[in-house]
């Protein structure tokens, strides 16, 4: 055996002796090196996971915000309606001097509904905001990091919020 190794120009004392370093680097990469940064990627996994779960949550919630205040909208609209149509039956039975207090009475009715009716939509849009402003900065925060703190990170969300206007 020596001989074919001599005769291929090769010394197999030092061949084995590379085999040897090359099998103990392995074990010694796979031990300081491989298992730590499998580690890394398996937790850089989970916290891609948990995020994209919560995005899903809010997206959710952001979601359901939304079918309320088309909900509530809805009924007001109903109300409103169902204010004139009351109004326009008493309206029918009275004579003209009670028409017209009538009128005046529904008008009055029909304003301060709308005024509700804009006020809710406006604290609704507000604590929307507010709301998605939050997780905003919740999701930010656990994207980027602590590099601002949470006054900037308002302040970041509200730029964003006001050019998506």
């Amino acid at each position: 055996m020596p001989e074919i190794f001599a005769q291929l120009g090769l010394d197999y004392k030092l061949l084995i002796a590379q085999v040897v370093n090359f099998v103990l680097l392995l074990v010694i990469l796979q031990r300081l090196a491989y298992k730590p940064v499998l580690k890394m990627l398996n937790d850089r996994t989970e916290k891609i996971d948990k995020s994209l779960k919560q995005a899903r949550k809010i997206e959710e919630e952001l979601k359901n915000t939304e079918e309320t205040k088309l909900s509530e909208m809805k009924k007001a609209k109903q109300e409103y309606q169902k204010i004139i149509k009351d109004a326009q039956e008493l309206s029918e039975k009275k004579s003209e001097e009670s028409i017209e207090k009538t009128r005046i009475k529904t008008q009055e009715i029909v304003e301060n509904a709308k005024i509700e009716i804009r006020n809710e939509k406006e604290k609704s849009i507000k604590e929307a905001k507010k709301e998605i402003a939050d997780i905003s900065i919740l999701i930010a925060s656990k994207i980027i990091g602590n590099n601002f703190n949470e006054k900037e990170q308002r302040e970041m969300v509200n730029n964003m919020l006001s050019k998506l206007k």
